[in-house]
């Protein structure tokens, strides 16, 4: 009887600590959605999505309508060639 009370107290043990373990990888995967979410929002009108890579330097970093009146990219000051347009579903 022993032995089936001590494993019966590991596996509620083992249990809580998978619980435990869960608990903390949900809200690492929250708080790494969030950084995901405020990398997807323009850096100069910060309302609307990303949807224009600017031209050499390759960044992503503003919306269609705030791409059109830059001549500088916002992150690194390379002049824009060309920005192109970029789907993100």
């Amino acid at each position: 009887m022993d032995h089936d009370g001590i494993s019966a107290h590991a596996s509620v043990h083992a249990a809580s600590t998978s619980l435990e373990e869960l608990e903390a990888e949900k809200a690492r995967l929250k708080a790494r959605l969030e950084e995901t979410r405020e990398a997807l929002v323009c850096r100069v009108c910060l309302d609307r999505p990303v949807a224009a890579v600017f031209m050499p330097c390759a960044h992503l970093s503003t919306c269609h309508s705030c791409s059109a009146s830059l001549t500088l990219c916002p992150l690194c000051r390379t002049p824009i060639h060309y920005a192109a347009a970029v789907i993100i579903d």
